[in-house]
Parts: structure tokens; sequence; C-alpha cells
């Protein structure tokens, strides 16, 4: 079979896609497929010339300086090289390559891909809407309040609102954005507006949510079916993008300690999530579980990492399903899902 890798893109996530993007080609490889990899910020093939990914270069490109490109991307798809290619298997994370956009040019150019489709990856991608779709179906999830910053600042009526509304601390985090880029803990009010100003370079709409002290935990869910629990145990106290991709700044546990009663609700939980969005392939849902048990769902992931730190691989390996299995079972449930749509 024929693969082609979408990785890199224009999100300020663009470093951490570029790892996924090598560990899948990687993993294609052991497989036994052919396996051509594209940047589609740049237009560019991201294999040098042994065929080897060129993570060094690619990663030179800073992603303040893309733009993914439509009409690039289609005459892209459409070229002689890749007119036969089998499947697109996606290693985009944030921006454009996981909220809908490039799924829609995908489906417009008629080619299978790996992960959810156009309304499920624009949905996940707003955070406040997820979170109020979910708490319809009874899950719970902290209070939260949206704040619109223009210019990247806030009123000063939005942050009279919101100190009126939440005690300290609180999370202040982009709409939407992955990889905890932007997030800040806020632990005093004078730190409002900077933080309100930093997750504004990622979107301009600013999610300020409770802090929920506890345990983080975290369920993968593959075609529909719940993997294990895993807990994260960053050593600095907050799960940022620091502690998500430095080797040795978190402790994983899969599967997590948790009581019985705990992990199976959180599996019903996501599992019921992942139909409720219309999810298809492997996505990933995070929650809190304050110290009195109970468990708050923060947010589902459509693209998850698939990076040798990433939470996802690691909860498919408690159940025995290596790295280049779950690349195989997240690409066969791609082209179920095309001969579904075409039957």
């Amino acid at each position: 079979m024929k693969v082609l890798i979408l990785a890199g893109g224009d999100s300020s996530e663009r470093d951490v896609s570029l790892h996924s993007g090598e560990a899948m080609c990687k993993a294609v490889r052991r497989l036994g497929h052919e396996v051509r990899a594209l940047d589609p910020a740049t237009g560019q093939s991201l294999l040098d010339g042994g065929g080897h990914f060129a993570l060094a270069e690619a990663a030179k490109t800073d992603f303040r300086s893309l733009a993914v490109d439509a009409a690039a991307l289609l005459r892209a798809l459409a070229a002689p090289d890749l007119r036969d290619v089998d499947i697109v298997l996606l290693a985009l994370h944030g921006g454009t390559g996981e909220d809908g956009t490039i799924q829609c040019l995908l489906d417009l150019a008629g080619v299978r891909y790996t992960g959810s489709g156009m309304r499920a990856s624009a949905i996940a991608m707003d955070k406040a809407l997820t979170k109020r779709l979910v708490s319809t179906a009874g899950v719970p999830t902290p209070p939260f309040a949206l704040v619109r910053a223009g210019q990247g600042r806030s009123t000063d009526e939005d942050e009279a609102r919101i100190r009126g509304q939440f005690d300290l601390p609180a999370i202040v985090k982009p709409n939407a954005s992955g990889s905890t880029v932007g997030l800040t803990r806020l632990e005093s009010w004078d730190g409002l507006p900077r933080a309100i100003a930093q997750a504004a370079q990622e979107s301009p709409e600013v999610l300020i949510e409770k802090y929920i002290r506890g345990r983080e935990l975290t369920v993968a869910v593959l075609d529909g079916e719940p993997l294990p629990v895993v807990e994260i145990r960053p050593k600095k106290g907050l799960y940022d993008y620091e502690a998500k991709y430095t080797k040795g700044m978190s402790e994983y546990l899969a599967p997590a300690p948790v009581p019985d009663a705990v992990r199976d609700r959180l599996q019903a939980e996501a599992a019921a999530a992942y139909r409720l969005l219309g999810c298809e392939g492997l996505v990933r849902v995070d929650y809190m579980m304050a110290a009195d048990g109970s468990c708050w769902f923060l947010e589902l992931n459509t693209l998850p990492g698939m990076t040798e730190l990433s939470l996802s691989p690691m909860a498919a390996r408690a159940v025995g399903i290596d790295f280049p299995q779950l690349i195989d079972r997240i690409m066969s449930s791609a082209l179920k899902k095309a001969r579904r749509r075409r039957g």
C-alpha cells in the first residue's frame, strides 16, 4: 500500500507534528508499505534523498512564517507522483491540520485519510463548544468562561467579569489550540491581562476555566473502544508543554492506579464523547480527578500526539498493541470509513 504522511503544518504544534510524522514513517515502513511524506505548509517532501524522514531540516522552519495554501495542497495531492496514494496518514496537530480545514480539502480531493472528518475535527478544536456538548450528555466539566481578546487584549469589563466568576487559581488557555501552548495557571489577578494576551496569540477566543487540583488522567479511544486509563504525574505540578515533551519531566502510569469504578466511568464517558462528536479512528480525552474522587472532562483531541512520549501509544501498549500495530489499526479504520461512505 502507498501511504502519504502529512506532517509539520502551520501551527505552534509544528515541532510535535514533525516528531509524530517521523515515528509514523518508521512504523509504516516496518509494516511493509511504501511511504511518502509531505509538509502541507510548504508543499515540500519531508523525505531526504535517501528516503529518510528529514526531521532536522524541516524543524528549521518557524511555524510563524508559514500558512497552509489550500490551492497548493490540492495541486500537490493531484500531482502525478501522489495520484496513486492509497491513504493519507495525518500526523498534523493543531491549526488547519486539526480544525477540519485539511480534512475538508482531502474530502474535496477524494483522498482517503485517517482520523475524524471535518465536522468532528472542527467541533473538538473548539474547547468551549465541546464542553457544552458533553455536559448535555451528563459529563461533568469545570465551569468556564470565554473572552474574545480584541487585538490580543482583554477589556476591563472582561477582566472584572472573570474576577467575579472565578476563584484562584484558575486556568487560562486558548480555546482552539493544543499541547498546552499558551496555557497559564493563574495565581494572582495581576497576571490576568498577560495570561489572556499569551493565550490570544494562539486563539482569538480565550478560555478561563476553574482549576481542578488533583490527578491528570487521559483515555484514548480507538474505533469507539476505550483503551486503558493513563495517569500523568508531572514533576513540577503542571502538565505544560515542557512537562509533555521533555524526557524525565513527567511520570506515566498505564494503566492508571484508579478504582475500577473510576476506570469504568472514564472509559464509558470517553467513548460517549467520541460518539457524540462523531469521531473516527483514534482520539484522546483528557480529565482531572479531584481529591474527592470526582472526575472532570477537559477536552478531546482528534489527532493526539504520536511521539515516543505520547499518551495514546502508551495506552495501546498496555493492552499489547505496539506502535506499528496501532498505526495499522488507524489506517484500517480509515479504509473501512471510506468503504462505508462509498456504500
